[in-house]
Formats: structure tokens, sequence, C-alpha cells
């Protein structure tokens, strides 16, 4: 068990560098191709080294006993999961993973298959790697264990900033390809109405000027030609009015086509890593936005494959 404060940060990073190296070792395997998972930027997964460190603090009292060791790392990593998922999806209004396809998850934040796993490599931890990582922290000399904190943390703590300032750009990205997704559909089904209220105008006004016309058609040609004129004006006027208007929001629509094209294939390193880092990320608010990425990052890989193929 730690028993400083010294201690606890190097266990704390160790094990968040551990769990990144299974995160990309299992996303290699699976993927056929590396796979840089975490939160992160960079080669570290927190809520490993803070799960391992929880078992570590509470649970090395009772590690003689394999069977507390195991229900105590199932419980405990679980926990640890379920507040995760859920509170990062509150601050940043994403579901980074999701095991709802799962049998016996709760929410999706958490399922019986991953909790074992987790109970299962934490005891393994205890029992086998922690000796020889405590080892490994106590012959560090003390100054140089202490330098290398302060670059590690530091680099952790600017990582830290980098993707909260990167994840807000990407949900900026997904409101506004939703906005203009939006109006896009607002337009369409305006220009859909201009030419149907076109057309029944038309209608309306040729039957106006047949019963003019028939009502004239004898003995009142002079009347009869310059109500007709008149009528065709009229008629010339609001034509061309909605012909104008929908030329109008045609306009638009292809200005924002154009755009919101230009948003969902742009290359954007730290969105494109979070996509393929989250394969099951959902999105809370933009998810038509979010797949909209997700169809393009994926058909980018195709054509490479393609390509090298």
């Amino acid at each position: 068990m730690p028993q400083t404060f010294y201690e606890v940060v190097w266990i704390f990073l160790i094990y968040a560098f551990i769990g990144w190296c299974t995160e990309v070792s299992y996303a290699t395997l699976d993927a056929g191709k590396f796979v840089n998972r975490g939160f992160l930027n960079g080669p570290y997964c927190p809520i490993y080294g803070i799960g391992v460190l929880i078992v570590v603090v509470i649970l090395t009292p009772l590690k003689n006993s394999l069977l507390i060791l195991f229900i105590g790392s199932f419980v405990l990593t679980s926990v640890l999961e379920y507040i995760t998922g859920y509170v990062l999806e509150k601050v940043f209004h994403n579901k980074w993973w999701d095991y709802s396809d799962k049998p016996f998850n709760i929410k999706g934040y958490v399922c019986l298959k991953f909790s074992i796993l987790w109970g299962l490599a934490c005891s393994f931890i205890m029992l086998v790697i922690h000796p020889i990582v405590m080892g490994f922290i106590h012959i560090i000399p003390k100054t140089v264990g202490i330098v290398l904190l302060i670059i590690l943390c530091s680099a952790f703590f600017a990582d830290c900033v980098v993707t909260v300032s990167t994840i807000l750009k990407f949900n900026k990205r997904l409101k506004i390809m939703g906005e203009i997704a939006g109006k896009l559909k607002v337009i369409s089904n305006e220009i859909g109405e201009n030419i149907y209220e076109n057309v029944a105008e038309a209608i309306e006004k040729k039957e106006q000027f047949d019963g003019t016309y028939k009502e004239f058609k004898t003995g009142f040609t002079q009347k009869k030609e310059k109500l007709a004129e008149n009528v065709e004006n009229r008629y010339q006027k609001f034509n061309n009015s909605v012909q104008l208007n929908i030329e109008k929001k045609r306009a638009e629509y292809e200005e924002l086509s154009k755009r919101y094209k230009e948003l969902s294939e742009k290359k954007i390193y730290g969105h494109d890593r979070l996509i393929k880092a989250f394969p099951g990320m959902h999105s809370i608010d933009n998810e038509d936005s979010l797949l909209k990425l997700k169809e393009h990052l994926m058909q980018l890989v195709k054509n490479k494959k393609n390509q090298e193929e």
C-alpha cells in the first residue's frame, strides 16, 4: 500500500500507462492497426490509474482472500467505470462508450463481461504486478523520481487542457452541423411549398381568367383584352416574385450544403482521434452530425485501404 503522496502519484501514472498499453493492444488486435485509445492524447488512460489505485488502497489488507479480492475489484472498478461514464456524458454531452448491446449492462456504462475482466485483471495486478511496480518505484532515487514526476505531471495536465479544448471544439462542430442540417430541411420544405403555392395560384388565376373571358366573350373585345392583360401582368409579377424567392432559397441551400460538406469532411486530428479512440461514442445532442463524421472517416479509411491494395 502506498505510504506517501509521492508513491500515490507514481502508482497512478504507471498504471495509467499500463492501461493505455492494454487498450492499444486490444484495439490493435481488433482493428488490425494502431489506434491511440484513451480520453487523452498522451500514452495514459487515467481511469486505469485511478481504478488500480483505489483497489490497492482499499483491498491491500484483504488481498490474502482471493474471493474477496476478486469481488472487491469487481465492485470497485464497476462503480468507478459507471461514475466516470456518467460524469463524462453530463459534462461533455457525449457517451464515450456504450455497452447497451451487451448482456447484463447498466445503462450502457458497465456490463458484466468487462466487470468480470476488471475483477480478474485487478486481482492479478494485486498478487503479481503490484509488488514489482512498488519495487521499481523504490529503486528510483528520490530526487530523480521527483523531477520525473514534475515533468510527467506537467505533460499530463497540459494534455488535459488540450483535450478539453479539443472536445469543446468538437462539440461545437457537431452543433453547427446540426444547425445547418436543420436549416437545410426548412429551406427544402419552403422551396416545395413555394412551388406548390405557385402552381395553385396559377391554376386559380387561370380559372378566374377563363371565367372573365367567357363573360366578356361576346361584344366586349376591348374590355376583354384589357382585363386579360391586367390579369396576365398581375400573374407575371406574382410568378416573377415567387421564382426570385425560390432562386434565393436555392442559392442559400447550396451555400449551406457546401458549408455542411466542408465541416463533415474537414480533417482535424483531435476530432478524428476521438472518433477512432471511441468508436462506440454517441452524441447526446447531435447524433446525426456525429454519424456523418464517422461515415466520412470510415470512407477515408476504406479509400486508403483500396489505394494500398
